[in-house]
């Protein structure tokens, strides 16, 4: 039975149910409607497991329905689980499956180089625009393997212009015309990629290998240098050292090079279009063509922690292996994902298990480890260690310049705030930082309030800023200024039981008093630092006179 023919009978249970906790059980219909039901709305809320669990309860009852299948597949390449990813395409029919089985049919067929087969499905594959893209992504791999070279080419060729996708898919080109062994090409390709602005490690590494192959040892080292300026990839850097060794990295496949091109795909919709499922099954599909491609493992770790689903995300992590460039980058997530969920102590004994090899990385993630459990004293003496060797590192001195002065070693705090300062001018964070404690001390008042309406002016929506230059007016007793700029930062971010309150204090002090008690039991709500100096001025006010 179709799941639109069992609608009236799955209605027909569920009302019986409401009427009798004694009612019969539903018939079978209405079992798999229902789990449909649940696991398309478990897809919607990007519960991607329960989603999962759903569509393959139904899926026992119902094997051969399509919309059963889809939904599957979607919830089980979203999740990452290519086991039940595969189990869902082979239910479906050769010919009229959903585009998401022919994907995964062709992405098993790339990776053993059956290119007939892979072609056959990606000729089948009709689905929305994203999934059209990404048959035709891989389908251009499967023209290089079929040594087809000149067809590859063509497809690519208009899409070199497509934002924000043009930079991929000239990566792409050089690539094809590396495989086919055109140098020239390639060359040209590989440097219009590298200027058209995406950072891409695996892509990266190729250009770098191929200008090694083409005797060019110093150009490739110049690029990878040039590429990882400021982001100290650690892939990339790993691979300057090999390329310095005399190393290379392995062969270029066709099957290497589209999961390349599924993970560059999958990056600009999970970081620049905000399309997550999407950009976790591009994710998924590279891991299935290629296992050892960490990059998109990471990527869909990260995906999936800033959606807050920590398994998903420490279970892709753990395939990350032991001797990738990307491991001690992988053992730091999963550290900072145990603290996301509150587990403390086994993530500090994760960070601090990647500490003991002495990577500055993992030693700056420990430092940070010990922040994050206001451990202040433990991370001072770690971010000296790391300034003894990278004295020029203005992170590492805004750094330790917070912790001493969160412990309250204020002549050095600034010392190290200022240094930060001289290195990088313009970092918004230092300048908000350094200028908002100067106000909230009473120091430096015109030029701590010069340097946060910098920081405002590079960062106009960060909420802390317009907050940390409200709170400086208010400090100066402009009161009418401080509320626009309060009421704007509570408008940008009003979850922050800090900047709530900050605004209750601006109403207190124009004589609003009503709305003064409500922003402060709104901050009270919103698990503030210090509930009892709310709770004090909700029931006294604000004193008459005094700084704050």
């Amino acid at each position: 039975m179709s799941l639109r023919a069992a609608a009236a009978a799955a209605l027909a249970a569920l009302t019986a149910a409401c009427a009798s906790v004694s009612a019969p059980r539903a018939p079978d219909a209405s079992s798999v409607y229902a789990d449909f039901l649940i696991g398309r709305v478990a897809n919607a809320r990007e519960d991607y497991g329960a989603a999962s669990d759903r569509y393959f309860a139904a899926l026992a009852r119902s094997p051969g329905d399509e919309a059963l299948i889809a939904g599957a597949l979607r919830a089980s390449l979203t999740a990452g689980d290519e086991t039940r990813a595969r189990r869902a395409a082979a239910m479906a029919s050769p010919e009229a499956a959903p585009a998401l089985a022919h994907l995964v049919r062709a992405a098993d067929a790339i990776r053993a180089a059956d290119w007939r087969r892979a072609e056959r499905e990606l000729d089948r594959t009709e689905g929305d625009a994203v999934q059209d893209m990404l048959a035709r992504t891989l389908m251009v791999w499967v023209r290089v393997g079929q040594r087809r070279t000149d067809e590859a080419i063509s497809q690519l060729a208009p899409l070199t212009t497509l934002r924000p996708y043009g930079g991929l898919f000239s990566y792409q080109q050089a690539m094809a015309f590396d495989i086919a062994g055109r140098r020239e090409e390639a060359r040209a390709a590989y440097n219009t990629a590298a200027n058209g602005g995406m950072f891409l490690p695996p892509a990266a590494e190729r250009h770098a290998d191929a200008l090694v192959r083409w005797g060019a040892r110093d150009e490739a080292l110049e690029m990878l240098a040039s590429v990882n300026a400021g982001r100290n990839n650690a892939a990339l850097q790993a691979f300057g050292r090999r390329i310095q060794a005399g190393g290379r990295v392995s062969a270029l496949t066709p099957a290497r090079a589209a999961a390349i091109g599924l993970y560059g795909f999958g990056a600009i919709l999970l970081q620049q279009e905000h399309n997550i499922s999407a950009g976790l099954i591009a994710e998924s599909l590279a891991m299935m063509i290629d296992p050892s491609l960490d990059d998109a493992r990471l990527l869909f770790a990260e995906g999936h922690a800033r959606g807050e689903r920590y398994d998903i995300a420490r279970q892709a992590l753990s395939g990350v292996r032991a001797n990738s460039p990307y491991a001690q980058t992988a053992r730091t997530m999963e550290a900072r994902l145990l603290l996301e969920e509150g587990r403390g102590e086994q993530a500090l004994a994760i960070a601090s298990a990647n500490a003991a090899s002495g990577d500055p990385r993992a030693l700056r993630a420990l430092g940070d480890m010990y922040v994050a459990l206001d451990r202040l004293g433990e991370a001072e003496p770690i971010y000296s260690a790391l300034l003894a060797e990278d004295e020029a590192n203005w992170m590492l001195h805004f750094a330790r310049g917070a912790v001493r002065q969160q412990l309250g070693g204020w002549d050095e705090a600034e010392a190290d705030l200022r240094r930060a300062l001289e290195i990088a001018p313009d970092q918004p964070e230092v300048l908000n930082y350094l200028g908002y404690t100067w106000v909230d001390r009473g120091e430096n008042l015109e030029e701590g309030l010069a340097m946060i309406r910098r920081a405002a002016e590079l960062r106009p929506n960060s909420a802390a800023i317009i907050d940390s230059l409200g709170w400086a007016h208010f400090r100066l007793g402009d009161y009418r200024q401080a509320l626009l700029l309060l009421e704007r930062a509570v408008e940008l971010e009003p979850g922050s039981a800090t900047l709530n309150d900050h605004l209750g204090d601006v109403y207190w002090r124009l004589g609003r008093r009503t709305e003064a008690r409500f922003q402060w039991r709104r901050a009270l709500s919103q698990e503030p630092e210090d509930a009892t100096a709310i709770e004090h001025k909700l029931e006294h006010g604000l004193p008459d006179s005094a700084p704050l």
